[in-house]
């Protein structure tokens, strides 16, 4: 409002009507009011529904009462005001009431004081933690064997295991509350945007899982435990992690940009991962930029697995033709039918890694390494290029022994016959020691030349599948064959999950011809069932896991060597 500015002529200071008004006239259920209504205490001020003007004509000395009673009243009345000047219209009191302002003032009032006394009841004594659960906790972290864990990391009962402000007096609970700092509890926490900071909370989490508080080391902020793993939900299991905890970080460019100049500044080494024991996991090197790219969901943005992206090629030196093997003619039929992928990769106990191919059980069965095509029975040991070298140099001693264990023949003579007949035989087609090494470690030689293709099955050539390096002294050298366990390190994969699904559903061995290919399905592929359109979970935790193994180089190494 202007300063200065007059009220309106016809403006009647005695009809003005506040908001904040406490109390009305008892006459307004009526519809008929008085004009001046209540006092604040609540009394009736009614007396006169007028208040008669004295009027004064030119040249009059005492002047004419008259009647003030407004338009919306009936207008002046009738009889008018009496010769003393007093209204004659006097105005019958009434009750004032509450207005609905004040009543509801009073409700909140009430509602207020009935909060304050439940709390200070439900949270003294042996009600708070009764009172302040919301739902009952998980098995994790409940019952017996819970219990003992927690004695080991300062013990105590229900909620103070892990609220430690839950077990202070009222006054600290409230102090708690009402504090400021991000290390309690407060409403200034609660009332925070998302992600609400409930790191303090952490150290209660660590007590217990100390292994599982490391992320990458150029994390722009560390999330607090309980912001994705929820308790109280009502279920057996503690609720699942969401995506959009992820999708916090992952999902903003800004983090991503600030995550790759903190990683620029940060040793490598804190980014190198210890290995698991007993596995062979490709690692390919860490991207310039770091893990920075940003991604809100699966389906929508996820790259190209970063193998299948880059074109990496396996590095295994064991020489195998995929679709040879499932499609080729010369490949002798199982049990009448071609060979499957389940002849050779067969799961782990787990289920969730496939175990490593084994040459007795996966190749010998056509691959039988028999050397001597007159002696099939007799066949070379597999895995050790100096066992197999020895093995040809004790011919005379292996044929005696499968002279008298497979072949039936009996008596020394007979034995030094049957052992001369076969080493005649095979000098005859191999000229010496040398060429038949050569043709067995190497496979050079008129034998070979003679098989062609139909003796890739059945070749006793190293060389058809290892890498074998000839040395004019001692054993030859074989390369060792190193397939990986796992291709995607950074990634959780279970084959019993997917067990309904044909392996060429996911992997294109039919149409691969060469050691080299990565035969790992793509993105997209997996993308057909692990998406909202799918049907099949596309969580991020579905695959991986915030938790990573503690680098080979700390945090506390970084710190010293700074100093």
């Amino acid at each position: 409002m202007n300063e200065g500015r007059a009220p309106s002529p016809d403006f009647d200071s005695n009809r003005y009507e506040r908001p904040n008004k406490k109390w009305v006239c008892g006459n307004a259920k009526d519809g008929c009011p008085c004009r001046i209504g209540p006092s604040p205490s609540g009394e009736c001020r009614a007396t006169t529904e007028c208040t008669p003007r004295l009027v004064l004509k030119p040249g009059e000395t005492k002047g004419t009462w008259a009647c003030t009673r407004p338009a919306d009243w009936g207008g002046p009345c009738a009889q008018g005001p009496g010769p003393d000047g007093n209204c004659c219209r006097a105005i019958e009191k009434c009750k004032p009431e509450r207005s609905l302002r004040a009543r509801r003032g009073l409700v909140t009032v009430a509602a207020v004081a009935a909060s304050v006394a439940v709390l200070l009841i439900g949270l003294s004594g042996s009600r708070r933690d009764g009172f302040v659960n919301p739902r009952p906790l998980s098995r994790q972290h409940s019952g017996a064997e819970f219990a003992r864990l927690a004695a080991g990391h300062g013990g105590g009962q229900g909620c103070v295991l892990c609220h430690t402000d839950a077990n202070g007096s009222m006054g600290h609970l409230a102090m708690a509350a009402l504090s400021t700092s991000k290390h309690s509890l407060s409403f200034a926490v609660l009332s925070s945007s998302h992600p609400k900071d409930f790191s303090h909370m952490d150290h209660s989490c660590v007590a217990c899982h100390s292994a599982e508080s490391f992320h990458q080391a150029d994390v722009v902020k560390d999330t607090a435990c309980v912001v994705c793993h929820m308790e109280h939900q009502g279920t057996e299991s503690m609720a699942q992690v969401a995506s959009h905890g992820c999708a916090d970080c992952h999902g903003s460019a800004g983090d991503m940009a600030l995550a790759r100049e903190r990683s620029a500044a940060l040793p490598a080494a804190l980014f190198t991962r210890q290995k698991a024991q007993g596995r062979l996991v490709h690692v390919e090197p860490r991207p310039a930029q770091g893990y920075t790219e940003v991604i809100t969901s699966f389906a929508e943005d996820h790259p190209e697995f970063r193998v299948l992206r880059e074109k990496t090629p396996d590095s295994n030196t064991l020489r195998f033709n995929h679709r040879f093997h499932l499609l080729g003619a010369d490949v002798p039929l199982v049990n009448g039918r071609r060979l499957e992928c389940a002849d050779c990769h067969r799961p782990d106990a787990s289920g969730a890694y496939m175990a490593k191919v084994s040459f007795e059980q996966s190749c010998r069965t056509c691959h039988g390494l028999e050397f001597d095509p007159e002696t099939p029975g007799m066949k070379l040991p597999h895995g050790d290029p100096a066992f197999a070298r020895n093995y040809l140099r004790s011919l005379p001693v292996q044929y005696a022994d499968y002279a008298t264990r497979v072949a039936g023949v009996n008596g020394t003579s007979a034995v030094d016959a049957y052992v001369r007949k076969r080493i005649e035989s095979l000098r005859r087609r191999e000229h010496s020691g040398e060429e038949l090494e050569r043709r067995v470690f190497l496979g050079e030689g008129s034998a070979r030349r003679e098989a062609g293709s139909a003796a890739r099955a059945s070749s006793t050539s190293c060389a058809l599948c290892h890498e074998v390096t000839w040395k004019q002294s001692g054993a030859p050298a074989i390369t060792a064959p190193a397939a990986p366990d796992r291709w995607l390190p950074g990634a959780r994969f279970s084959h019993a999950s997917h067990s309904t699904m044909s392996c060429g559903d996911c992997h294109a061995a039919s149409s691969s011809e060469l050691t080299s290919d990565v035969i790992l399905p793509t993105q997209q592929s997996c993308v057909r069932c692990h998406s909202p359109k799918g049907g099949a979970v596309d969580t991020c935790t579905s695959c991986h896991t915030y938790h990573n193994p503690p680098p080979l180089f700390s945090r506390n190494a970084e710190t010293a060597s700074a100093r």
